[in-house]
């Protein structure tokens, strides 16, 4: 588990998340620096699904639903497969990172326990059928932590 500290200012009236477009993603840690400064990444109740270059850049991305977890979309890989069925511009890229966040009140998800990082694993496996590379599933929860799925099933943060 990481800690991060909120970088954005109390009062959010006149704030804009940052653009995705300035930072480049190598690792969960970029994830979680990147989170420090998205005040919106605590207000999401769903997973937020990236699709990075193969230099981590931000390239697109597509969104699940309050229902979704890691968990979910190990059973159901073909519900992350939906943004592959239209013609896209610019190309999806292959790489994926799940930022997936959770709230108290889903009291049987909101732990990060050894069923998710099994979880991570077997999607893992599932969608390179599709050639799509996993990266990491990054769960943030409502107290500013967060875990690498990748991390917890290799030890490091770094992706390549």
């Amino acid at each position: 588990m990481h800690t991060y500290s909120p970088l954005w200012p109390e009062d959010r009236t006149d704030w804009l998340p940052p653009s995705l477009a300035s930072f480049t993603f190598r690792s969960a840690d970029d994830i979680g620096a990147y989170a420090a400064l998205d005040a919106l990444n605590t207000w999401y109740t769903y997973p937020h699904i990236w699709h990075l270059t193969d230099k981590g850049q931000f390239n697109c991305c597509s969104k699940g639903s309050s229902l979704d977890s890691v968990r979910r979309f190990a059973e159901h890989p073909e519900y992350l497969l939906e943004c592959r069925w239209t013609d896209v511009e610019p190309e999806c890229p292959d790489n994926w990172v799940i930022l997936e966040p959770r709230h108290p009140w889903r009291a049987d998800h909101y732990e990060v326990t050894e069923d998710d990082s099994c979880a991570f694993v077997e999607l893992r496996d599932r969608l390179l059928q599709y050639e799509i590379s996993l990266l990491d599933v990054v769960i943030f929860d409502q107290e500013f932590h967060w875990w690498s799925l990748h991390e917890l099933t290799s030890g490091t943060t770094e992706w390549r």
